[in-house]
């Protein structure tokens, strides 16, 4: 095995290590993955920088520096109101969060809502850290709320160990970061789906050509070698843009 298979071979499993840690890791935790690399300061920081795309946190890795990327004007002009309705939350004193904590664990109602108030201005913090990766602010701290709400309903079933805040974090994380799986793999599908018009496109225009005449939906399935529901689907999809003939009449 090269270096470089070795060196993918390594990140994977570090990788897949990290979703086993809820996708958080620590410095050590990547140097152990990494111990044959013989990788230097600035390679470990591309490492550190490879595993925050991929969402996963390392504890104290310091990354390259990047130009901070500016939020687009319909986010400035939301967290502008956000700014101002949050002023509106109420928060708690230290003393009272363990008391509240203990209630919302019971299933009290009171304090729960008690409990979002105070940390949505934490799930703004949290929403932050995945701005500039495929989702809108807003919606990063719609997700994060759902995740706050979750937490909160889920007190009593934490896991051992896990301080309540831990908890709320560990669900706001995660709520976002699924929002984010989803809207990449909704991005793969689409991309999978234009490759697919494209391609049959590009076979439209050989068949007819080639026949003189439109071409039927049963002879691009043969051409293609996809299914005939598949074509049918792909031709809903293209609407009016792609014309063929009907298939009892070819």
């Amino acid at each position: 095995m090269d270096q470089q298979t070795k060196f993918k071979t390594a990140l994977a499993a570090l990788a897949a290590s990290a979703e086993t840690k809820d996708r958080k890791l620590t410095k050590a935790d990547v140097k152990e993955f990494l111990e044959d690399m013989d990788l230097g300061e600035e390679q470990m920081k591309l490492v550190y920088a490879y595993l925050a795309s991929k969402h996963i946190h390392v504890e104290g890795a310091e990354l390259p520096k990047v130009e901070d990327t500016p939020y687009s004007q319909e986010e400035q002009e939301f967290l502008k109101q956000y700014e101002k309705d949050r002023k509106a939350f109420r928060q708690c004193a230290e003393e009272e969060k363990v008391g509240l904590f203990a209630k919302a664990a019971d299933g009290d109602v009171q304090a729960k809502h008690r409990l979002a108030e105070h940390y949505m201005n934490w799930v703004l913090e949290i929403a932050e850290d995945y701005a500039h990766r495929g989702m809108m602010i807003q919606d990063l701290i719609q997700e994060g709320n759902i995740g706050l709400l979750i937490g909160l309903d889920t007190l009593g079933l934490m896991e051992e160990g896990l301080t309540s805040e831990e908890h709320l974090e560990k669900e706001i994380r995660h709520a976002i970061r699924s929002a984010l799986d989803e809207q990449e793999g909704e991005k793969s599908t689409g991309d999978e789906i234009t490759e697919k018009l494209n391609k049959m496109a590009d076979a439209i225009s050989e068949l007819t050509e080639d026949l003189g005449r439109q071409v039927s939906p049963d002879e691009l399935s043969l051409y293609l070698d996809m299914s005939l529901e598949e074509i049918e689907d792909l031709l809903r999809i293209a609407g009016e843009t792609i014309e063929v003939a009907d298939s009892q009449k070819a």
